[in-house]
C-alpha cells in the first residue's frame, strides 16, 4: 500500500470514528482522546500527524457521508469489515457506555459494509449477544478508559 493509500485509508478511519463518537450527539473529551490514541496505535506512532490533528478538529458530523465512506471498504475481506465495527464500538464505549443512537450506528455501517448483522451481534445492544461482550471489551488493544458499571 503506497503511502498515499494509507494516508487515505486513515482520514476514512478518523471521520468514521468521529462519526461514531457524535452519533450520540454529545463528543465528550474521553472520546476524542480515545480516537486519538486508536489513531496512534494504527499508525505505530507517538503523536498523529499535524493534517489528521487538523481532521478531527474540523469534522463536521453533519457534512459525514457514511455510504461514501463505507464504499471505501467494501473490496476488504469480512474479517477486516468486523474489525472495522469493532474499533467502531470501542469508540462508542469510549464515553462508558453505548446508546441507541450508536447501536444505530454500527447496525447502519454493518450494513454499508454487507455484512450480515449475525456477524457484529456482539457489538450492539442486541440482547442476545450479551455474552460475547465483557470478552470483546477485554480485546481492545488500546484499552477502554471505563468505568466499573459499564452501560451496554
Amino acid at each position: 500500500m503506497t503511502v498515499d493509500a494509507v494516508r487515505h485509508r486513515i482520514g476514512l478511519l478518523s471521520d468514521l470514528f468521529l462519526a461514531a463518537a457524535f452519533a450520540d450527539g454529545h463528543f465528550v473529551e474521553r472520546e476524542r482522546e480515545y480516537i486519538r490514541q486508536l489513531l496512534k496505535d494504527l499508525l505505530v506512532a507517538d503523536a498523529l500527524p499535524a493534517g489528521l490533528e487538523q481532521r478531527i478538529a474540523e469534522f463536521d458530523p453533519a457534512a459525514f457521508d457514511l455510504a461514501r465512506v463505507a464504499a471505501d471498504f467494501h473490496a476488504d475481506p469480512p474479517m477486516s469489515r468486523r474489525r472495522l465495527l469493532e474499533l467502531i464500538a470501542y469508540v462508542t464505549l469510549a464515553d462508558g457506555h453505548m446508546v441507541d443512537a450508536e447501536d444505530a450506528f454500527i447496525r447502519k455501517l454493518g450494513s454499508a459494509l454487507a455484512l450480515s448483522e449475525e456477524d457484529f451481534r456482539d457489538l450492539t445492544l442486541d440482547p442476545e449477544g450479551q455474552e460475547h461482550r465483557r470478552s470483546f471489551i477485554e480485546l481492545a488493544r488500546v484499552p477502554l478508559p471505563l468505568p466499573d458499571n459499564l452501560r451496554w
